[in-house]
């Protein structure tokens, strides 16, 4: 049918591939996040090179996978020839299955070689040679080479090299089938101009979905707590017998308090000795305290410190989440109980991270 759309398996002379983990889900545009991390690469080139994501791992706070860049002339040369509504895939990804999704798979064609290395089904490496540069088999033993010198390994059995020129069509759609099925993320794999475009389209919807989410369940929280006050003054006005733990805190201390019996917990504490005393001076002394046991190189800065007496609300950013655990340890030995708030991946490196501090015990 005329309408129908093709998938072509490309030996591309310009393309290259970089896996990627990131240390978030969905929170953070990745596309964005990739080119921040590969802008050094690109330089000046980042606007002729076309980026295509390839996610094959992706949970709540883990998405990993591998970002493909391919010259955008070379990408516009075989769309007029193929076609504008044609899909684009590197040609070694259609025999991925052959290997079990780790190995080596070398397409040789038209006097070059295209070769990708993977890994559980996620490229690590991409490269193509001319034959005048070298063979398929020599192609082959550079990138085991390249695979042994990062730490890796391409055992001799997972390498398959194949002459494109003699795989009929019905071979090569039996292979790249096999391989998608047992790559779903493979599949959605397409060079075109188009597919670039409906890839960020579909990234836009599902953070766009995942915010009106979030959004909805703050609104659900919202009502949950206007629904339990209703319910609380409902039950106060039983009778005053509810009343008589905050005026006995009230004739006792001068002060009054939401939660009588945990306050005059606290300050019995923190008259034994006990805990810190959430006093905003208490609060300044024992996070300088701790600040000053905080490793110089853990790179920590604090961004804004909210105080209040029954509980404070720090806010910072950190290098890695390690950087936070350690701020966290040192806060707690200096008698915080700490809890650990929200938690982002700053786009370009980097956690922005808040941290809830309240009474704790004993200074260890």
């Amino acid at each position: 049918m005329a309408d129908e759309t093709e998938a072509f398996f490309i030996p591309f002379r310009t393309t290259a591939v970089y896996p990627f983990s990131f240390p978030f889900g969905r929170k953070v545009n990745l596309k964005n996040a990739i080119a921040l991390n590969f802008k050094p690469l690109l330089g000046e080139r980042e606007s002729s090179v076309s980026m295509i994501p390839q996610i094959t791992d992706q949970r709540p706070n883990l998405t990993r996978g591998a970002a493909w860049f391919t010259s955008k002339d070379e990408i516009e040369e075989y769309e007029a020839r193929l076609g504008g509504k044609a899909l684009f895939m590197p040609a070694p990804m259609a025999f991925a299955a052959e290997v079990d999704g780790t190995g080596l798979i070398v397409w040789h064609e038209n006097g070059g070689s295209a070769a990708l290395w993977l890994e559980e089904y996620t490229p690590q490496l991409y490269r193509y040679v001319s034959d005048g540069e070298e063979s398929p088999e020599g192609l082959a033993q550079w990138m085991r080479a390249y695979a042994s010198s990062t730490g890796g390994e391409i055992a001799p059995e997972s390498v398959r090299i194949f002459e494109g020129g003699e795989i009929s069509r019905e071979e090569l759609q039996k292979a790249a089938e096999a391989s998608m099925e047992a790559s779903p993320c493979a599949a959605r794999l397409d060079f075109s101009n188009s597919g670039a475009t409906l890839a960020e389209q579909y990234e836009s919807f599902f953070n766009g979905a995942f915010h009106a989410l979030k959004l909805l369940s703050a609104a659900g929280l919202f009502f949950l707590i206007l629904a339990s006050v209703l319910l609380a003054q409902n039950l106060y006005m039983r009778g005053s017998f509810a009343a008589a733990p905050g005026e006995i805190y009230r004739l006792a201390t001068g002060d009054e308090s939401r939660s009588p019996l945990s306050s005059i917990t606290r300050e019995l504490r923190a008259l034994s000795g006990g805990g810190v005393q959430l006093t905003l001076e208490g609060v300044l002394i024992n996070i300088a305290s701790a600040w000053e046991e905080l490793p110089s190189a853990s790179g920590v800065k604090l961004d804004a410190i909210r105080y209040g007496r029954e509980r404070t609300e720090v806010e910072g950013n950190a290098p890695k989440t390690e950087n936070i655990q350690q701020l966290r340890d040192v806060l707690s030995k200096n008698g915080f109980e700490v809890r650990l708030g929200d938690v982002q991946q700053i786009p370009g490196g980097g956690m922005r991270f808040s941290l809830y501090l309240t009474e704790g015990g004993r200074r260890q």
